[in-house]
């Protein structure tokens, strides 16, 4: 989530994200609950009403920034094995992830088992760069004391490859759980891609 090629890092629109989202749930009259997991740890927070809700989660998110580039890891089975206990059915589950971590082997069952009495929403953080993979020319991709020269033309067919394979392994997600699949992207303000996402609801409503 330390990675960024346009206006903000990935764990950056993360927080914007939930910030918008915990106070439009809170304003309008809905608890508000989170689980934070990341490499730097997991925080549980059960479900509270207005401030008393918000601010705690976002207090969470601040303190599990990441501070340098890592690797991805379980955070997103650790998240949800530490979600199952917190809510209760007819929930609306927010899900804020580059998912990284849904590799081909990622158990979907806990996924499902949710979703038969809870609604979930994906909402994908992506990065212009992870799609359209390097230009043409030579690069140092890694991270300081851990990176190596590739070439941009030579890797790309491998690259849009594994991004497709992730593609394909969020829609399946999405698919077994009916849940809708939103990107946020670093490129763009996250409140103009909410806004846009509430508007449809609203008009579809």
């Amino acid at each position: 989530m330390f990675f960024g090629t346009r206006r903000q890092l990935k764990s950056t629109v993360v927080v914007r994200a939930a910030a918008l989202l915990a106070w439009g749930a809170a304003l309008a009259g809905d608890r508000v609950g989170a689980v934070v997991a990341g490499a730097a740890g997991c925080r549980i927070l059960p479900p509270r009403s207005r401030e008393a809700g918000v601010l705690p989660v976002l207090g969470a998110l601040l303190e599990l920034q990441p501070k340098a580039p890592g690797e991805a890891t379980n955070s997103l089975a650790v998240g949800l094995k530490s979600l199952a206990p917190l809510i209760h059915p007819g929930s609306l589950v927010l899900v804020l992830s580059d998912f990284a971590s849904l590799d081909a082997a990622h158990d979907t069952a806990p996924w499902a088992g949710l979703a038969v009495h809870n609604e979930f929403r994906l909402l994908w953080v992506t990065d212009p760069l992870e799609k359209q993979a390097l230009p043409n020319g030579h690069f140092r991709v890694g991270v300081p004391g851990r990176s190596v020269s590739v070439d941009g033309a030579a890797i790309r067919g491998a690259w849009i490859e594994k991004w497709r394979a992730r593609e394909a392994r969020i829609q399946q997600l999405a698919l077994q759980i009916n849940a809708s699949v939103t990107q946020l992207d670093t490129s763009e303000p996250v409140e103009v891609v909410l806004r846009t996402l509430l508007a449809g609801r609203r008009t579809a409503a």
